[in-house]
């Protein structure tokens, strides 16, 4: 009888723990799998949607506050340079974007901890109303701002952070691609970042 118990309660214990391993795996190393990339950004079409299974909602949740439909809006994140190397704060990169057909678009910059980076440089975003929407523009990432007119700033997002480019109310004519979205290019990196 007690080693039907001692059993029953290993069955127990490897079970719990094999359910919090995978989610675990699927929050923190799966996540890149419920996405399509365009380029080196990353989009989930069922973020927001009723259909969403529940790793997606999970996803969703651990590193986005809210998302709406993709008739309000999509969101595409990207997390490593143009070679593949991570997001670093020690670098200085150019975002280049132009004309996109959707009513209103972000970028914003989030810190290794999927948080605002803690800075108080008041430099977390672009957007369409700054920058406008009917022409090309260019943006500087980087923890100084320079000379940018156009300036995001990584200062304190460490190594790891990520952009997230939101688009609202896209046109039934917005394709998502490499082309039309905003094209990131590491201008230069500080001490050992290659």
């Amino acid at each position: 009888m007690l080693r039907r118990i001692l059993a029953w309660i290993a069955a127990v214990i490897v079970g719990v723990a094999l359910g919090l391993a995978s989610a675990w795996a699927a929050l923190n190393v799966g996540a890149s799998s419920f996405s399509e990339e365009f380029g080196h950004w990353r989009y989930n079409s069922a973020a927001g949607s009723t259909a969403a299974d529940p790793y997606t909602r999970a996803i969703v949740a651990r590193v986005g506050l809210l998302a709406l439909s993709a008739r309000e809006a999509r969101y595409f994140t990207m997390y490593e340079d143009e070679n593949g190397r991570p997001l670093s704060e020690s670098c200085i990169y150019e975002l280049r974007g132009a004309p996109m057909d959707v009513r209103w678009w972000s970028v914003t910059l989030y810190a290794d901890d999927n948080y605002l980076a803690q800075n108080n440089d008041s430099a977390h975003s672009v957007d369409a109303t700054r920058i406008g929407n009917d022409s090309s523009w260019t943006a500087r990432i980087s923890p100084v701002r320079g000379d940018a007119r156009y300036w995001v700033s990584s200062r304190e997002a460490r190594r790891g952070f990520s952009l997230t480019l939101r688009v609202y109310n896209p046109q039934r004519d917005f394709r998502a691609s490499a082309e039309t979205l905003p094209a990131l290019t590491t201008v230069s990196c500080a001490g050992d970042e290659p």
